[in-house]
């Protein structure tokens, strides 16, 4: 995943996760590593899951970063071994939404070809 998004986003440094070579999740793990979104929303609650104790029995070491809130994602569903999480993004408290944007009678009166203003291109995440 890191060699994808650095791919993609070059601020995004393959070294920055690794330590001695290897990508480490105990705590040996980079501190690039531990605060990275990938981390945190494989890891979530992740010490419910033994006791407390945080203990990946896959890679067979006990994870670096145990206790942690997220911010902007929330847990929506879990399987039973933790195979498969889902996550959905809280809502912005800060951001109003496409249907509370008042419109003003300029913006309304123009056409659809319109050429006195360029009109901006909407984003599809809103």
């Amino acid at each position: 995943m890191v060699r994808i998004g650095g791919g993609v986003f070059p601020h995004i440094k393959e070294p920055d996760y690794l330590r001695d070579g290897q990508y480490r999740i105990d705590s040996q793990a980079t501190p690039t590593m531990l605060n990275s979104l990938m981390y945190r929303l494989s890891y979530y609650r992740f010490t419910e899951a033994d006791a407390g104790r945080g203990f990946d029995r896959v890679r067979r070491t006990e994870i670096g970063k145990k206790h942690f809130k997220l911010t902007h994602f929330e847990e929506v569903f879990t399987t039973h071994h933790w195979m498969v999480r889902i996550y959905k993004l809280k809502p912005s408290k800060n951001r109003l939404r496409g249907k509370n944007k008042k419109r003003t009678k300029s913006s309304t009166k123009r056409g659809k070809y319109s050429s006195s203003k360029k009109q901006e291109k909407k984003n599809p995440w809103h």
